[in-house]
């Protein structure tokens, strides 16, 4: 989806020049003949998933490189900003959870000093690997003899199962050269709908107890009402085959999701949903017509089919 994205003139959201390589042309034609023909002046209708990759890679850069962080919403609070800054400035530390092919340390112009951790199951790992270096990717900062080259000063993937309870996310943070007492911006996109909502409190709580003061949880996951239409077999878009393994949500009401943060030792700064999300991008067009998936799409009076959340929380 990311490089049928990236086809978009100068309206492409997202540009991934490695997503077909990395996909394989077999998906990328198969995922071509499937999107959705726009008539605005895009060759197609955004995706859902594009959707959100707009969203982390704009609150990402955000969080490394400004003093403000912004969202769907607006500009968050100068006591949030500031409480989320603390006094070091930006921070330079991302982990990424089940991070899949994301391929932002290689498209995304990032902080150069950022250290970047990547940690997804062995069998995903493994095939990562293999894939970037089939499509020559740089792998070590100044190693570069290949088509893409690192825009972090490290990179690393590490072959864990988050679910484990004996991973010890403190030693494996020390294996990296990362330092706990400095902020850490984790990253857990399209995820916590496929870990059980024990797992999912589980995830949290321990990313928190190793993380210090003024460090950035950034993540999604569907929410109450959309895993109850999935439930009624109405996924819209999703495949069924990727929709039977989404096994928990969230809610989407934020005094709601707070609490659930809460207990896992986050503070919620602002969460926002998926629609909010297309009317930013739409920035007053159609969001029906713009989107594809049934964005935008009313299911009531005044209401739009629920799907997913995204949210900022701080650790306190």
């Amino acid at each position: 989806m990311r490089a049928v994205e990236s086809l978009e003139n100068d309206s492409a959201l997202v540009v991934d020049d490695m997503a077909e390589r990395m996909s394989g042309r077999r998906a990328f034609r198969r995922c071509l003949s499937n999107a959705t023909p726009s008539n605005s002046e895009r060759m197609y209708q955004v995706s859902e998933l594009v959707l959100g990759t707009w969203w982390f890679d704009r609150s990402l850069m955000t969080l490394l490189t400004s003093n403000s962080l912004h969202s769907a919403r607006g500009w968050l609070s100068a006591r949030l900003r500031n409480s989320a800054r603390g006094l070091a400035g930006p921070p330079r530390q991302v982990v990424v959870v089940g991070s899949g092919f994301d391929t932002r340390p290689w498209r995304m112009a990032l902080p150069p000093m950022t250290k970047w951790l990547e940690i997804d199951v062995p069998e995903v790992a493994s095939a990562k690997k293999r894939r970037l270096r089939a499509v020559n990717a740089e792998l070590r900062m100044n190693d570069f003899t290949g088509m893409y080259p690192l825009r972090t000063i490290q990179w690393d993937l590490h072959a864990a199962d988050v679910t484990n309870e004996r991973l010890n996310f403190g030693k494996v943070l020390d294996m990296y050269g990362f330092d706990v007492t400095a902020p850490i911006v984790w990253v857990v996109e399209n995820v916590l709908m496929y870990l059980s909502p024990e797992h999912v409190n589980q995830l949290l709580s321990r990313m928190s107890a190793v993380s210090s003061a003024g460090s950035i949880v950034i993540a999604n996951s569907t929410v109450n009402r959309n895993a109850e239409l999935v439930g009624e077999g109405k996924h819209g878009t999703y495949p069924s085959d990727v929709v039977s393994h989404w096994v928990s949500s969230l809610p989407e009401s934020p005094a709601d999701l707070e609490v659930v943060l809460s207990g896992a030792n986050w503070d919620l700064m602002e969460s926002c949903t998926q629609h909010e999300i297309a009317e930013a991008v739409c920035d007053g067009r159609d969001v029906a017509s713009m989107c594809a998936g049934g964005v935008g799409q009313p299911v009531g009076p005044g209401e739009h089919r629920p799907t997913d959340v995204y949210f900022f929380a701080r650790k306190f």
